[in-house]
């Protein structure tokens, strides 16, 4: 039988053992029921590390990579977002989330890389855009196994692959 690639650890975090890096299992929109744009969401992960969410205070905005490293390719699995539509994600994440997340992948203070979990694709957008973008804070470092087997994230339709950087 295979081990299950994901821990749910009972308090509100979940732990990748492919990627070593372990996750809030809620992201942004679960807690607020709102979006944020990209200081907003910087805000949350101040928040979330002075209040030492379960019991640590280095969560961060993930990597384009590690928020890749989440998405299911061959869609086998989903969860629901808030809109009811297919996020390609492990179901031990809670539902009823946002359907991307913010990374901490900027370019100056205009654009940051946004992550769609429901296409598996990825490009900067306006800093102060809410576009219904929340954001899945994350703690560890990523293992260099796990990543040299991620692959390319595709560019969304109609992106310059310059504009994945």
């Amino acid at each position: 039988m295979e081990e299950e690639r994901y821990i749910d650890n009972g308090d509100g975090t979940i732990t990748d053992r492919k990627t070593k890096l372990m996750w809030m299992q809620n992201d942004s929109y679960n807690v607020f029921k709102r979006f944020l744009v990209f200081s907003a969401a910087k805000k949350f992960m101040v928040k979330m590390n002075e209040e030492s969410f379960a019991g640590y205070n280095d969560w961060r905005l993930p990597s384009k990579e590690e928020a890749h490293s989440l998405y299911y390719r061959e869609k086998e699995k989903s969860i629901q977002d808030k809109y009811e539509m297919a996020l390609y994600i492990d179901p031990v994440f809670t539902e009823g989330c946002g359907y991307d997340t913010w990374t901490n992948n900027t370019r100056g203070k205009i654009t940051a890389y946004v992550f769609s979990f429901a296409s598996g694709t990825g490009g900067h957008k306006e800093v102060d855009d809410t576009l219904d973008t929340s954001v899945r804070l994350v703690r560890g470092t990523m293992d260099e196994d796990a990543k040299a087997t991620l692959g390319k994230i595709p560019p969304k339709k109609g992106m310059m692959i310059s504009d994945q950087r």
